[in-house]
């Protein structure tokens, strides 16, 4: 019997007793006929109820599963949005209200290189001395016309995030330091070369310290950072090198490279321009105390009087880029690919800094690099035009040193890059890379230590007289979105005349050696698988 039936008659029996108990002349047949009526309404209660409770726990057990299966499936998602930890273009733990934020990237390029120089006669080089018979200048005995092997190119491990609200920004990136040898002689000068900086693609070997910095998001397109970071001047060196084209970034880069600093750095953006300006140590000049000072810190009867191992008086770096069409993400590396879609870049930048070496001598000399007595300032322009599985990039930058001791001419550097990329397949990527450099320098292309002539190398330095031409020619495989084997070839048709750039880069990075101005030019062979995490 149904529930519906059940309270009709409920109501039915209720009448009737009420109209029984008002009758005067009720009979026993009357009386026997609701206790029976009573005995069938008991039963029916009993089976309904049971019924009723059984459907009652059905539905609250269903409405609890339901709600255990939501949560976890909400604490299973890998959803930045949603998830307090889990993986979204790097692995991440977060508070539930968003407040704190912790993002763990990696990078690892393993490498196998091979260095060939063409017709220089390495092992019978003279070694340059003083009149007493020192060894001073660039010393290529027993140096091998071959170099090859495997090598850990990068090793990195990069924490981000930001804490007490996503205002407040934060970025520390650890990474392996390669050890870079040159060829020159005596020791000491081996290491006069480089720039002030210890770490960031200098011959230091171990773990370094490269991106150290806090930021403020000020809001309206501002934030300011402080700490360690790349000095702001080069598209190429900003551009991650987990995002390049070649395997390498080119000599240009290595010649001009400010590389990293400290400071701080005011940035703005809109949808079209983006702006950043910093006042910093100079450039190259990483992971410095500021007690260093600009001490002389030379010897002028080993190095000369402007060796440069003094640091950076001070230093501005600027620079500005204006998105003529696209997003500004796809502007993150230096390639396009298949189904994304085309944009225009342009930008330009400059570092001006003046040197913290304080001369001891009125002699006239070659600075060794940025740090050296005098004044430096560097400009440069670019355009990029990603066009949906193709791209080219082009680049301009000078750099004209000035304010020289002892009343030496300027010195001007010149470096040309355009390269271009193109995909094949939706894996598959080709490119090819042309770059031009020279400086322009009146003084002999020798350059003397302590009034001694030394070998045409001149120690090393960037600022002798020379011009090159580098072609390269690659492929890339993109096995993944986070495996990436690049293969190229390059050619220096003209002599590697630098171990370290203006501000101290170093070439062996890019797998090329130092060669003196009598060499006859060089190839390099590069293979290297990338992971990413």
């Amino acid at each position: 019997m149904s529930l519906t039936k059940f309270v009709g008659l409920l109501a039915g029996t209720a009448l009737a007793g009420s109209a029984l108990a008002a009758s005067v002349d009720g009979g026993t047949d009357a009386m026997n006929e609701i206790a029976n009526l009573k005995k069938e309404i008991a039963e029916l209660k009993a089976a309904n109820g049971d019924k009723w409770l059984t459907e009652q726990r059905e539905t609250e057990i269903r409405a609890v599963v339901q709600d255990v299966l939501a949560d976890a499936d909400t604490r299973s998602s890998l959803q930045a949005a949603q998830a307090t930890s889990g993986y979204n273009n790097g692995f991440f733990i977060s508070s539930p209200d968003g407040n704190f934020k912790l993002q763990i990237n990696g990078q690892l390029q393993t490498r196998w290189a091979y260095n060939w120089l063409s017709s220089r006669d390495m092992n019978n080089s003279t070694v340059s001395t003083t009149a007493t018979g020192a060894a001073t200048g660039f010393n290529t005995a027993g140096v091998s016309k071959a170099a090859y092997g495997f090598e850990v190119r990068r090793a990195k491990l990069e924490f981000s995030g930001h804490i007490s609200d996503p205002s407040w920004q934060y970025a520390v990136t650890m990474a392996y330091q390669q050890f870079f040898g040159t060829n020159t002689s005596p020791a000491a000068l081996r290491h006069a070369a480089g720039g002030g900086v210890t770490q960031g693609d200098s011959f230091a070997g171990g773990i370094g310290l490269e991106n150290a910095y806090i930021k403020k998001d000020l809001g309206n397109g501002f934030n300011v950072m402080v700490g360690q970071f790349k000095s702001p001047f080069l598209r190429e060196w900003l551009v991650s090198s987990k995002y390049q084209l070649a395997a390498e970034r080119s000599l240009v880069n290595t010649l001009f490279s400010t590389g990293w600093t400290q400071g701080i750095q005011l940035n703005w953006n809109n949808d079209m321009l983006r702006v950043m300006a910093s006042y910093n140590d100079g450039a190259n000049n990483a992971n410095l105390g500021s007690a260093s000072g600009t001490n002389v810190g030379s010897d002028p009867a080993l190095f000369g009087d402007n060796s440069g191992v003094g640091f950076t008086q001070w230093a501005f770096t600027g620079r500005v880029e204006a998105m003529l069409s696209g997003n500004w993400a796809q502007f993150d590396n230096l390639t396009s690919f298949r189904g994304e879609g085309s944009g225009i870049l342009v930008g330009g930048g400059i570092n001006w800094q003046r040197g913290g070496q304080q001369s001891n001598l009125n002699t006239n000399t070659t600075p060794a690099n940025g740090n050296a007595d005098g004044e430096f300032f560097s400009w440069t322009i670019d355009a990029t035009w990603d066009l949906g599985g193709a791209n080219l990039y082009g680049a301009w930058v000078m750099n004209t040193s000035y304010s020289l001791p002892g009343g030496a001419s300027d010195i001007n550097s010149y470096g040309i890059l355009v390269q271009g990329g193109y995909f094949i397949t939706d894996a598959i990527e080709l490119f090819v890379r042309w770059e031009w450099m020279s400086t322009q320098h009146t003084n002999a292309n020798n350059a003397t230590l302590n009034n001694v002539a030394v070998d045409n190398i001149s120690d090393n330095t960037p600022n002798s007289a020379f011009v090159n031409n580098i072609g390269t020619v690659g492929a890339n495989w993109y096995i993944s979105k986070n495996v990436k084997w690049t293969t190229d070839f390059g050619v220096s048709w003209n002599p590697v005349t630098f171990q370290t750039g203006l501000f101290g880069q170093n070439i062996a990075g890019a797998d090329y050696r130092t060669e003196g101005a009598n060499g006859g030019g060089q190839i390099v062979f590069r293979t290297q698988l990338q992971l990413l995490f």
